[in-house]
């Protein structure tokens, strides 16, 4: 189940209100002042001319503006005119600096603080539809009875076809305690159901999963870094003590894409003693800051396994590469992201409610790395003296606590390095497509006994009714090199190559296309776990699903191998044994 993120490192901070004026114009040459101010100021005492580089800049802009809106052929929308011409502007720097708009602030109180009004109900796209995927536990959604698999057609009267994902989510959002009506078509039912919903102030959970997968060992799943993240995993570290000691820990953030650098502060205090400095960050325009943690951990000792992949990304690798740097755990699975930049929201106009995200600095955990990956300046004409190539050098030498050897410039580097599942063309697009999904919707509304069963036992014959599901909808992908295939015959015949060659072409479209009907076949066993996993969550929940794929989950194996094995822990975080 793919789902988007936006990220942010840090709380919002004012802007003179000079830049918050309601004209468009003003408001676009707020956004490039926003920019572009602290270079103003800082560099006026090197650099006379400054100032005229600063009017003539503005005075470009403003004509060109103008002239456009005045004079082109067409009429010009002056509003989009104006986000166009600061995308384009912005669209020269990271990717992370970007302009917004955020209308009912319900895209920051998500981002900061996992929760906004609405629903509750995940939704997607299956069969060009917008369709139900899970309703939240204790949600309005969950009581008045929405279900997986309901197809939404209309909200608050408004047809939702053609729609976005996101347009649909910002319908389905608002003020806490205000009605929203949906109208759904459901399976096996003549016709649509009409729902009225009140909104409700809905909580994104952090900790998406914390239980013992074993005596003693604790597993805990950490999905993002909100303001209550801490919060949730201290409580959910409580509850397990509660029911037995805690000897191993796991913590698990692969697909985390980050969150508040304050959340990941305090969630490496959970392992690490007070006074560590955790990450500390600094720019062009802003002196270097420290974060130290400062309370006593709750899991002080326990042997510790940090799961990271390519997902795993700003808050999640300050807290892995704090752990790693401090070596007070193990880090296993694949590469991490690589971002580490340091972003603050700028208000720009409170009344319509738009934000200016900028890169303010960059971040470097305990052992002085920077782990950015090199590629984000997108126009270096437009910086000045850039010295920071020695950051991305992957030769230079770190040196952990212990004096492991480490590396910055490119992610987070796991102790021991396990591949996740790789998933092919075939597998990719039957996820992502919803065949899973609408197989077993179809079928427990078919064999409804199947909800109250104590346990689902995914047999053959279930795998094969799978199939024919599939093949029924005409399930078709692009094989990986099919295009490319496709692609070149087509030159050939046009260029009239030797007919020998156009021959070899197309008989290897032939049997590449004839080898996709074996994909089921060789992709057997995998199919099975995925359909006991969407079994699970339709039946019990997303928490059952994630119990259930670790099972299957080979970094986690290697985890609990490490973890059971303490001469090989000790010996991987370079431990000396006193005695």
């Amino acid at each position: 189940m793919l789902r988007s993120h936006f990220l942010l490192d840090e709380v919002l901070q004012e802007v003179p209100s000079m830049f918050r004026k309601k004209h468009i114009l003003i408001l676009f040459l707020g956004v490039f002042l926003s920019v572009c101010g602290g270079w103003f100021y800082t560099s006026q005492a090197s650099n006379e001319n400054i100032y005229l580089k600063i009017d003539k800049g503005l005075f470009y802009l403003k004509e060109v503006f103008q002239a456009i809106s005045r004079n082109y052929v067409d009429e010009i929308d002056p509003r989009e005119l104006s986000k166009s011409a600061i995308d384009g502007m912005l669209k020269e720097f990271d990717p992370y600096t970007v302009f917004f708009e955020d209308p009912g602030s319900q895209q920051m109180r998500m981002i900061t603080r996992g929760r906004y009004g609405g629903v509750g109900m995940e939704i997607g796209i299956r069969n060009n539809r917008i369709t139900v995927i899970t309703p939240m536990e204790d949600s309005p959604a969950k009581k008045a009875g929405i279900q997986a698999g309901d197809i939404i057609l209309k909200v608050d009267g408004q047809s939702v076809e053609g729609k976005s994902l996101e347009k649909v989510s910002n319908m389905l959002r608002g003020k806490v305690g205000t009605k929203v009506t949906i109208e759904i078509e459901r399976t096996g039912l003549d016709k649509p159901l009409v729902i009225e919903l009140t909104r409700d102030e809905i909580v994104l959970k952090d900790v998406t999963f914390a239980d013992f997968i074993e005596p003693g060992t604790a597993y805990f799943r950490l999905s993002a870094f909100s303001d209550k993240a801490a919060k949730e995993l201290k409580s959910a570290i409580r509850k397990l003590q509660a029911k037995g000691t805690i000897e191993r820990v796991i913590l698990d953030l692969r697909g985390n894409p980050g969150g508040l650098l304050t959340s990941a502060v305090e969630i490496a205090n959970i392992f690490l003693p007070p006074g560590e400095l955790v990450v500390s960050t600094r720019g062009f325009h802003e002196e270097e800051n420290k974060f130290f943690t400062q309370e006593m951990p709750l899991l002080p000792t326990q042997p510790l396994v940090v799961l990271v992949n390519q997902s795993s990304a700003s808050a999640s690798e300050i807290v892995s590469g704090a752990i790693q740097d401090l070596d007070r755990g193990v880090l296993v699975g694949t590469e991490t992201f690589g971002k580490g930049l340091v972003q603050k929201v700028f208000p720009i106009d409170k009344v319509s409610q738009a934000y200016l995200k900028i890169t303010t600095a960059k971040y470097y955990i305990p052992s002085g790395r920077s782990i950015q990956k090199e590629d984000y300046k997108k126009n270096t004409r437009l910086f000045v003296n850039l010295s920071d190539s020695v950051e991305y050098n992957q030769k230079i030498d770190y040196y952990t606590k212990n004096g492991r050897i480490v590396h910055g410039g490119g992610g987070i580097k796991p102790d021991i390095n396990v591949k996740g599942k790789n998933y092919d063309a075939f597998l990719y697009h039957l996820i992502a497509r919803g065949y899973l999904f609408m197989f077993t919707v179809d079928y427990l509304s078919r064999h409804p006994e199947l909800k109250h069963a104590p346990q689902l036992v995914i047999n053959e014959a279930m795998v094969k009714e799978f199939q024919d599901f599939v093949t029924s909808k005409n399930f078709d992908y692009q094989a990986e090199g099919e295009d490319e295939l496709t692609s070149f015959l087509e030159i050939a015949r046009k260029n009239k190559y030797d007919p020998d060659i156009q021959d070899l072409v197309t008989v290897a479209l032939q049997k590449l296309r004839a080898d996709k009907s074996h994909q089921f076949e060789r992709h057997h066993d995998l199919i099975a776990q995925f359909l006991e996993a969407e079994f699970a969550e339709q039946i019990k929940g997303n928490t059952e699903r994630i119990r259930v794929m670790l099972k299957y989950d080979e970094q986690l194996k290697k985890a609990l191998t490490v973890l059971h094995n303490m001469e090989q822990y000790q010996e991987l975080l370079a431990i000396r044994d006193e005695k």
